[in-house]
């Protein structure tokens, strides 16, 4: 048997405010939410329903890329992605039941362990429990038992495969110079292949101290780098035949070669990467004589003949073993080749100290096996009834109220505690970026919940160590100084976040602890706002689904403009006190005169602003045209008559036309006339107009449109708008986001060809239809026969 497998690493970090569960925004991701939301839209999403273009570059086909792969299904990325787009989840979930058919019952997804901690810098007490949680999380998701299992970074020693193996995984993945030596099973001598040279087209038993044993698959470390680092995805097919070319002259003997690389190689680093991969693998199916498998499929039929001893404490992207993750190496991104890593360093002294200083606490007071089993309630978000589960199974005797409260504190120390061992925290250039200022808030996190339960506090130590710690940045000096300004402010507690309800739910929203499912947030607002009125007040019920806490409390908000924001809480004070604070005249005074605690715009976190801001937008660019509407006459006249229009009035003329264009897209461009000559009138008053925007607000009234259609099918009018708005974006021309729209097409053909039938049978309308769908399918670039 020769085959090809080609393994794609799925994994993003637990990126949530560790005390409200959601990720706030990252301005970084522009012109997306979060990184999360931005990757997906990028990577995981597209290879949910690749392109194949046939040739004359129509799309012949969309293929789910998952189902023909091998993939990490990492914990933090899935748990996320289930939340958020359950359809891109939930296809990949139906690719793995569908590889287990075409892979002899073997799936292609593999586990992780579980936040992607690096295992040789782990104690085994959390390595055990990193394991644990992976096998956990992936049983729940797809419904089997992981035959492999992925280690962060590949960062592997023997403890850790050890672990592995008594967990019941028959395999993982190493880097080729991760080997230290080979020989065929049987044989005395070993065959030293420090250097990389190992023979990566066959797997290896590595036997372990315990007397168990586990299969390894070295990777072709070459094309890896190649696909990774290089140009080949450029052309898919090119891909395939480095992968075909691969195999040795000898027919006589069964091969895999295989790669592994970032799955967000696909797509997010490399920009149609998914369409190089999908192009891949049909290369290689079409093949006579190779096939595609994964790596449960190849072992089951051929065992290993050889073993192998790895080289223990190093990783697949650090050349120093495991340095990256605790040391300056000179292992970094490349963006900042002149900094230091010397943070490095005091950053893993201060989170092993807060590990080693809350374990043995944690421990002592925590029976056997509860710790591992805690991912249940993570799983279920903590739900009443998972819960009440739990302590069924783990004190049938029964528990007080505070005791129940004291185990899910303590749980929840726990979790932290690993959350902040994630390898995100050491990889990059600068404690000042994302990865980094994460781990310490959960740190944290892990700290402020040992002060309350243990009543134990170490985070002045913690800091002291930061004080240690350089800084890039030039704005700060020490770590300390990050601590302070990045991590301390994301802390909320449940004061905190009742009158962060309050705000949200001036605007109709829920906050974002509640949608994350970690609180139980029951807002009762008597005093609500009247039309134009921007204030509201009321009681607020906050429970910590993840610790038991819970309060009352009395919360208030105003809003009189971005600038002019005053939110308050206190204790009840009873419906009277809520009725004075409402007929007050100065809602914004009395809010911080009479709320024990206030928070004015400044104190706001960036998320509450950036929610804010996107919902009083729209009323804004309205707010602006009208302006201009009402001034427009006297600007034509000037214009008329050759008067320079002033400065700002020429900027609301421009922001008044962009403005018309977006809504003229939004209603299907149904005046062709009026839009071109708007577009011209845009094109000679403005320099550089906002081609991102049009742009979104095009694909997105597509996709809108083949949603209608493909809701209304023998409806032609929405198939014929897409054909106006794809006319209009051509005359910047507009980059255009098309592959939901794209998904939607290629659903539809079947009904093209059934409304072609009936059109031969004399029917004008499923003509028209036809018609109409033939032509959005030629501005989509999709095949229709």
């Amino acid at each position: 048997m020769r085959a090809v497998c080609i393994h794609g690493h799925c994994y993003q970090p637990a990126r949530e405010n560790p005390w409200l569960g959601e990720v706030e925004v990252q301005r970084s991701a522009a012109p997306y939410h979060d990184w999360n939301e931005r990757v997906t839209a990028e990577c995981y999403a597209p290879n949910t329903a690749a392109r194949i273009l046939d040739a004359d570059g129509l799309i012949e086909e969309l293929v789910n890329n998952y189902a023909r792969i091998s993939f990490t299904a990492a914990p933090t990325l899935f748990a996320w992605l289930e939340r958020h787009h359950p359809e891109v989840y939930g296809a990949i979930l139906v690719a793995d039941r569908e590889s287990r058919e075409r892979y002899g019952g073997h799936g292609s997804a593999i586990a992780c362990c579980y936040n992607h901690a690096i295992m040789p810098l782990a104690t085994r007490r959390d390595k055990q429990i990193q394991v644990a949680w992976g096998v956990r999380d992936f049983t729940a998701r797809f419904g089997r038992k992981p035959e492999g299992m992925w280690l962060p970074e590949t960062a592997v020693d023997i403890e850790s495969l050890d672990l592995l193996a008594a967990a019941g995984i028959r395999f993982t993945i190493l880097a080729p110079h991760q080997a230290a030596g080979v020989r065929a099973i049987g044989e005395e001598g070993w065959t030293d292949v420090s250097g990389g040279g190992v023979e990566t087209r066959m797997p290896y038993l590595c036997r372990l101290p315990s007397g168990q044993s586990i299969a390894i698959f070295f990777y072709n470390g070459a094309i890896a780098r190649d696909v990774a680092f290089g140009d080949l995805l450029s052309d898919g097919g090119r891909f395939a035949g480095r992968l075909l070319g691969a195999f040795s002259r000898e027919q006589d003997r069964p091969e895999l070669v295989h790669i592994a690389t970032d799955a967000e190689t696909y797509g997010h680093h490399r920009t149609f990467g998914e369409m190089a991969l999908a192009r891949c693998l049909r290369v290689i199916e079409a093949h006579r004589d190779v096939r595609l498998t994964v790596y449960g499929e190849y072992l089951e039929a051929h065992p290993p003949t050889h073993e192998a001893l790895i080289r223990e404490g190093t990783s697949w992207s650090c050349a120093h073993g495991v340095e990256r993750w605790q040391g300056a190496c000179g292992c970094h991104s490349g963006t900042h080749p002149g900094w230091s890593q010397a943070w490095r360093c005091p950053l893993r002294e201060a989170i092993a100290m807060v590990r080693d200083a809350l374990a043995p606490r944690t421990e002592e007071a925590l029976a056997a096996g509860v710790r591992g089993d805690a991912v249940d309630l993570v799983l279920d978000r903590w739900s009443d009834e998972s819960v009440a589960a739990f302590f069924s199974r783990h004190a049938p005797g029964g528990l007080s109220p505070d005791d129940r409260r004291r185990v899910l504190f303590l749980l929840e120390i726990e979790r932290q505690a690993m959350l902040m061992q994630t390898s995100c925290g050491w990889f990059f250039d600068d404690i000042t970026e994302p990865g980094s200022v994460q781990v310490m808030r959960h740190a944290k996190r892990a700290m402020d919940l040992a002060r309350q339960v243990l009543d134990f506090d170490i985070e002045a130590a913690f800091v002291e160590i930061l004080r240690r710690a350089p800084v890039n940045d030039p704005g700060y000096a020490t770590s300390a100084e990050v601590y302070d300004a990045l991590v301390r402010p994301a802390a909320v507690d449940l004061p905190r976040i009742a009158v962060g309800a309050a705000l949200y739910a001036l605007f109709g929203l829920e906050h974002p602890a509640a949608a994350s499912g970690m609180y139980a947030v029951h807002g009762d607002w008597p005093y609500r706002p009247a039309a134009g009125d921007r204030r509201i007040l009321g009681t607020v019920r906050v429970r910590s689904r993840a610790t038991g806490e819970e309060a009352f409390f009395d919360a208030a908000a105003f809003f009189g403009g971005l600038d002019r924001v005053v939110i308050g809480v206190r204790e009840p004070g009873g419906d009277e006190a809520l009725r004075t604070a409402w007929e007050s005249t100065d809602p914004a005074g009395t809010i911080s005169r009479t709320f024990s605690r206030a928070y004015t715009a400044p104190d706001l976190s960036e998320e509450e602003r950036w929610t804010i801001a996107r919902e009083i937008a729209p009323g804004i660019g309205e707010a602006v045209s009208r302006v201009y509407r009402d001034s427009a006459a006297t600007i034509g006249v000037l214009d008329d008559l050759g008067i320079p229009i002033p400065g700002a009035a020429a900027r609301l003329l421009a922001h008044a036309r962009i403005e018309r264009l977006l809504a003229m897209i939004g209603e299907g461009c149904l005046d062709l006339g009026r839009f071109f000559a708007l577009v011209e009138e845009v094109r000679e008053a403005i320099t550089e107009p906002d081609l991102a925007a049009l742009g979104a607000a095009a694909s997105r009234r597509i996709a809108r449109a083949l949603r209608e259609a493909a809701a209304r099918p023998d409806d032609p009018a929405p198939l014929e708008a897409i054909s106006r708005i794809a006319g209009c974006a051509k005359v910047f021309p507009l980059s255009l986001s098309l592959w939901e729209s794209q998904k939607i097409c290629v659903g539809m053909r079947g009904h093209y060809a059934e409304m072609r039938e009936r059109a031969g049978g004399g029917d004008g309308g499923a003509g028209r239809w036809a018609e109409a769908f033939r032509r959005a399918a030629a501005c989509l670039g999709v095949r229709v026969t």
